[in-house]
């Protein structure tokens, strides 16, 4: 993920960290903090600053080498969710700051055309909860295009995928009275700058919170994990919070129960059902076998 001035067009993009899709849709997960900088208050409303612009490079797959990026790679923000606070100012010229009290947002980045489904990471909200001594691997792209051997700002971006695998050390509930509320795990992994944002991931390859907080150098990092609490449900509305590799969706119901379509948007699962004669209901389903079930 990277961030420009709109203003300055001319200067190189600003690597921010990590994120990476959640669900058939266009759904991402990332921590509040890498976009933190890019926000600001409207209203009690967090909305994007005016001198900021939001792009991220879509990159599908594992790629070894230089890889061919297509046009269409660069994907812009479409929308997001995080939830918020504010610190009031001591002074009565100052502006209300904002205070980050989750360390979890989605971003909805909408997908360049593929004829493939979309590719997603399955999320464990509640069921798989972390525990001390559990081996976990966070994946992210570390040291976000850091200029090295004294490459300028005309330098070609490169960077690449890492993963660092550790031991749970520590879990840490979620306290409101702390700077840090939210629940997190200390990792003996080396999580630096970068990835910030990246997925967290169980044994059974499930996603289990993100990167928080990593050093370079330091076999000692944090993330900020799902099942602590239940703002990871509000804030990824779109999962299941009780089955990894489950949604929450409006689908089109055929005569024989079958799963016809899915969306997020009630209006466009109406809008296929009365052209085919279904049924539309709430459902969690999965996409793997079709299976579905009213919620």
């Amino acid at each position: 993920m990277f961030r420009f001035d709109p203003n300055s067009p001319e200067e190189r993009p600003f690597g921010l960290g990590t994120a990476f899709r959640i669900d058939p849709w266009a759904n991402c997960a990332t921590a509040f903090h890498v976009i933190e900088d890019m926000l600001t208050l409207k209203k009690s409303a967090l909305a994007l600053r005016h001198d900021v612009r939001f792009a991220a490079l879509e990159i599908e797959g594992i790629v070894y080498g230089a890889a061919p990026l297509p046009k269409d790679a660069w994907r812009p923000l479409t929308g997001f969710y995080a939830e918020a606070g504010k610190t009031e100012p001591a002074l009565l010229h100052e502006k209300a700051q904002i205070r980050n009290l989750t360390e979890i947002a989605c971003l909805n980045i909408g997908r360049s055309h593929r004829s493939s489904p979309m590719p997603y990471l399955p999320l464990a909200l509640t069921s798989e909860p972390p525990r001390v001594g559990d081996i976990v691997t966070g994946y992210g792209f570390a040291g976000l295009d850091v200029a090295k051997d004294g490459k300028g700002e005309d330098r070609p971006m490169a960077q690449y995928l890492y993963q660092s695998t550790g031991e749970v050390l520590e879990i840490i509930p979620a306290d409101a009275s702390s700077t840090m509320p939210w629940p997190r795990l200390r990792v003996s992994a080396e999580w630096p700058s970068g990835m910030s944002g990246g997925p967290v991931m169980n044994a059974a390859g499930n996603v289990i919170g993100v990167i928080s907080r990593g050093w370079t150098g330091e076999a000692d990092s944090t993330a900020t994990h799902f099942a602590g609490w239940d703002v990871s449900r509000r804030t990824f509305g779109t999962i299941d919070p009780f089955a990894p590799r489950r949604f929450r969706a409006f689908a089109a119901i055929d005569a024989e129960s079958n799963l016809r379509f899915a969306a997020q948007d009630a209006e466009e699962a109406r809008a296929f059902a009365s052209k085919e004669g279904l049924e539309v209901r709430a459902v969690s389903f999965s996409p793997d076998t079709g299976e579905w079930l009213s919620l």
